[in-house]
Order: C-alpha cells, then sequence, then structure tokens
C-alpha cells in the first residue's frame, strides 16, 4: 500500500511482517455482522465494506444495482455475503489496519473489544482517541519482547525476524537457523489458521500446509527442510558439544531466503484471486 490515511511510513515499515491470524480475522468479521447500526442498511453496508476491502486489495469495486421494481436479487445477496467473508482476510496487515479504522469509524467495531482481542492476539498495534480523532499505535520490539520475556513464545513474525537479524550480526549462526525454522512454523500456523495445529510442531501439520500454501512445491520443501535442519544442527534446536556447522554464507543466504519467502507467501495469498 502505497499512501495510508491512519499509518505513517514507519509504521508500515515496522508492520511488514506483522501476523494477525485467520481466527481473530473471521471473529472481527463475525462482530461487524452482528453490529445493529452496520446491520440497518443491510446490502448498503455490506456492498461498502465489500467495495473498500477490494480497493485497499488492489481490486476492481462492485456497483450495486437493483432490478426496475427497486428491489435487489438473490444473486446480489450471495455474492455479498461470499465477499464479506473475505472483507477482512484478503488484506496485508497494514490494510488490514486501514479498514478496520474506517470500521471503527463508522461504529460498526467497538475499539475496547477490539483492542482487548488484539491484545490476547499479541498483536504489536492498538487502536486509540485522540482529540476525537482515531490514532494507531505501532509497539517497538523491545516493547514487545518485554511484554513476552521467554523468547521462546511470542508468534509475531516480526519479532522472530528481528531476532534472525541480530543472530546475523552476532555472527550466530546456529540462531539465525533456529529463528528461521521459528518464522516458518508460525507463517506455517496463520496460513493454515486452525486452532487444532496451534501448539503442534510444522512437522506434524506440514502435510496440511502445502495444501493451503501458495508458494510452488519447490520452496514448500525448502520451508521443511529449514525446520528439519534445525533439529540435527548443532545449537539450532538442541544444547550440543559439538561445533556450529552454519558459515556466514549460508546464514546470510537463509536470513534474505526467510525474509523473501515470507512475503512471496502473504502476496501470493492476498493476491491469488486477482492472479487467476
Amino acid at each position: 500500500m502505497k499512501y495510508s490515511i491512519y499509518l505513517s511510513e514507519e509504521d508500515k515499515r515496522r508492520l511488514e511482517y506483522e501476523v494477525v491470524s485467520q481466527d481473530l480475522r473471521v471473529y472481527l468479521t463475525r462482530l461487524i455482522e452482528r453490529n445493529l447500526d452496520f446491520a440497518k442498511n443491510g446490502l448498503i453496508n455490506r456492498n461498502w465494506l465489500v467495495n473498500r476491502s477490494r480497493t485497499l486489495a488492489g481490486k476492481t469495486i462492485y456497483v450495486l444495482s437493483a432490478n426496475d421494481w427497486g428491489d435487489y436479487e438473490n444473486f446480489e445477496y450471495a455474492w455479498h455475503n461470499g465477499e464479506f467473508e473475505l472483507c477482512l482476510r484478503r488484506l496485508d496487515t497494514p490494510g488490514l489496519i486501514e479498514l478496520l479504522c474506517e470500521t471503527l469509524e463508522h461504529g460498526w467495531l467497538d475499539a475496547s473489544t477490539l483492542n482487548q482481542s488484539l491484545e490476547q492476539e499479541d498483536s504489536s498495534f492498538r487502536f486509540r482517541q485522540e482529540h476525537g480523532d482515531l490514532a494507531v499505535d505501532v509497539f517497538s520490539i523491545e516493547q514487545l519482547e518485554e511484554d513476552a520475556p521467554d523468547v521462546g513464545e511470542h508468534p509475531n513474525i516480526r519479532v522472530l525476524v528481528k531476532r534472525m537479524d541480530t543472530g546475523l550480526e552476532s555472527k550466530d549462526y546456529s540462531a539465525v537457523l533456529h529463528a528461521s525454522a521459528s518464522i516458518f512454523e508460525t507463517l506455517a500456523k496463520h496460513i493454515v489458521g486452525t486452532s487444532s495445529i496451534q501448539n503442534q510442531s510444522l512437522g506434524s501439520f506440514f502435510a496440511r500446509y502445502q495444501r493451503d500454501s501458495q508458494l510452488p512445491p519447490e520452496l514448500q520443501a525448502k520451508v521443511i527442510a529449514v525446520y528439519n535442519a534445525r533439529n540435527t544442527t548443532p545449537l539450532a534446536g538442541h544444547g550440543s558439544t559439538e561445533t556450529p556447522t552454519l558459515t556466514v554464507h549460508e546464514a546470510v543466504t537463509l536470513t534474505e531466503l526467510t525474509k523473501a519467502f515470507v512475503r512471496i507467501e502473504y502476496i501470493l495469498q492476498t493476491g491469488a484471486e486477482s492472479i487467476s
């Protein structure tokens, strides 16, 4: 997204690897649908939300039209019902935040309820009212780490990318591999999106991820290879008396490939409909 109303350029840079689960996106969609103000104008409000989501995703808008009697045909309701379910799910994180801000301003979501959900999600942004205007707070990596002192627990890809970069800078190449594998596991859990796999290892649900992923098979193979390497490389997944074997060239390549794979997966996930 080149231009934003609610996010600064620095905010968008910080949010490049932010994860917002499909579970939360579905939950917020259901809250909007149950909002009385949203339901008042029925299909008109649904059309507005659908088109704003499609616009933010770079897609064409849908012009709602009535028949000669001023009524809407059944196919209009069916199409909008399907598109409505995709409104929050299709957007990258900056686009999602932009749409949520406008939804809050319409009164279709409650800011306190939304912030409680984001806190439960371990998301790195919150919404607040300031002199009557809506603002977005994006937390720093340091703030996120303070909230999750056990470095193995925080699921945010943004945090894990920072750990990977820190490992590279400090020449701790086993830490680079560990962070990369954790990024891929978090990415896979986000793409699959079901609660049943959230406490499982990537190896146990990789076949399901393969079905849901938009990455080409050769890139999927690299993902599981990196994850398996974490368990066998000294100090990457387990304590060891052996000397770590990763070289600086391998660590640099892995760092850049990991970031690229995340970008590719999310671009293909959010753009799959328009690409096909």
